[in-house]
Parts: structure tokens; sequence; C-alpha cells
């Protein structure tokens, strides 16, 4: 049996303090819906809209942002619908939420 390994790189410019950008595939075609279900909070996401969202994570992890910074995500990355999901930087010390 054999295993390969799949790899992932990112090089990304910094973006300035206070703002983002987001790297969407060549295609265009990300796809992200929010909703909930039974209470809990549910993300749709294609393929390609999913390594746009983990971009866009990996860039607020490794940026110099402060807590509090915060991403509106639009349904599909797309500014003219309606927001799918709010992404905030929470301080390391912050109490667990419930």
């Amino acid at each position: 049996m054999t295993m390969t390994k799949k790899h992932f790189a990112y090089d990304f410019e910094p973006d300035t303090a206070n703002q983002i950008s987001f790297d969407y595939s060549p295609k265009g075609d990300d796809k992200i819906e929010s909703g909930v279900e039974s209470g809990t909070s549910v993300l749709y996401l294609n393929r390609p809209g999913m390594i746009t969202l983990a971009r866009t994570l990996i860039k607020m992890a490794m940026g110099d942002y402060q807590p509090g910074f915060h991403v509106h995500i639009r349904k599909n990355f797309n500014a003219d619908l309606p927001e799918a999901l709010t992404v905030i930087l929470s301080p390391d010390d912050a109490p667990p939420y419930e």
C-alpha cells in the first residue's frame, strides 16, 4: 500500500493592519453558505470555497492583526450578497464560549 502526502503551500504578501484581501480560486467558483441546523451553526462550502476560507484564516492567524479584528464573509464571497459568516480574532486569554 502506497501513501502519498498532499502538500499545501500558501505564499502571500501581508495586508495592512485593519485590512485583509481575499485570494479567490482562478475560476471564481468559490461557494460558501451558512445556516443553523438543530441549534448548530453549519457552513456549506465547495472545495474552492474551503481553500479561500483557509487562506483567509491563515492571513488572520499570521498577520499583525489585533484581537477584535474581524472579517465579514459574504455568501459565495460576493460583496453584493448577504453575509454568511463573521470571523473574529479573539485574545488568547478569552473566556470559553458557551
